[in-house]
């Protein structure tokens, strides 16, 4: 008597329509002619597994399944120049509160481009010889007077100084080594009746 038991869970994808389909490869082997009552019980349990793991496979893959007319936005990313990436990565990282990612080229001693992170947000910061044109940079966070009092005392140079907005927020501005603005922003608290 011959038995069918899966001997391995391989994905194979193919493309069709809108996105991929996942099968699960099976094999028929013969379980050998004793079987003990453990064995036996045990089998039903690795399929039911197996089919949870198809399961987390597919939805695995569900961002392959996006819709291919989707034109909306995931994330951005400003790329700000700068006279120095090195010089502006120690300033992002020790003054503005920023981490740093990445710096390229690896192998170099004059990077040319760098990444710094702060909660969710990333900036690029490319190096450039052509005179710097300052952008600004819109950041929202908890409290703009926090971030502002730990700009002070890092001796970040400000622009202007915290303020309530008509549109309900309290912002104020900051500038990094090149003259980039970052417009630190967060929301007025509501007043209650």
């Amino acid at each position: 008597m011959k038995a069918t038991t899966m001997v391995g869970s391989t994905a194979a994808a193919e493309r069709a329509g809108k996105g991929h389909r996942h099968r699960l490869w099976f094999r028929s082997l013969p379980l050998g002619r004793r079987r003990s009552p453990m064995k036996h019980a045990v089998a039903p349990f690795l399929l039911v597994l197996a089919a949870l793991g198809a399961a987390v496979l597919v939805h695995s893959h569900s961002d392959e399944e996006a819709d291919p007319n989707d034109l909306s936005f995931k994330h951005a990313t400003p790329i700000l120049d700068v006279k120095s990436v090195e010089d502006s990565i120690e300033h992002y990282t020790t003054k503005l509160g920023f981490t740093e990612n990445w710096d390229w080229p690896d192998d170099s001693e004059d990077k040319t481009f760098g990444s710094v992170t702060n909660g969710e947000v990333s900036i690029f910061l490319a190096e450039t010889p052509a005179p710097i044109k300052p952008t600004w940079v819109f950041y929202d966070v908890n409290n703009a007077d926090n971030v502002y009092k730990a700009y002070v005392e890092a001796s970040v140079t400000i622009r202007e100084a915290p303020n309530d907005k008509p549109w309900g927020s309290r912002e104020f501005h900051a500038e990094d080594l090149d003259g980039n603005v970052l417009r630190i922003a967060s929301p007025l608290p509501h007043e209650h009746d």
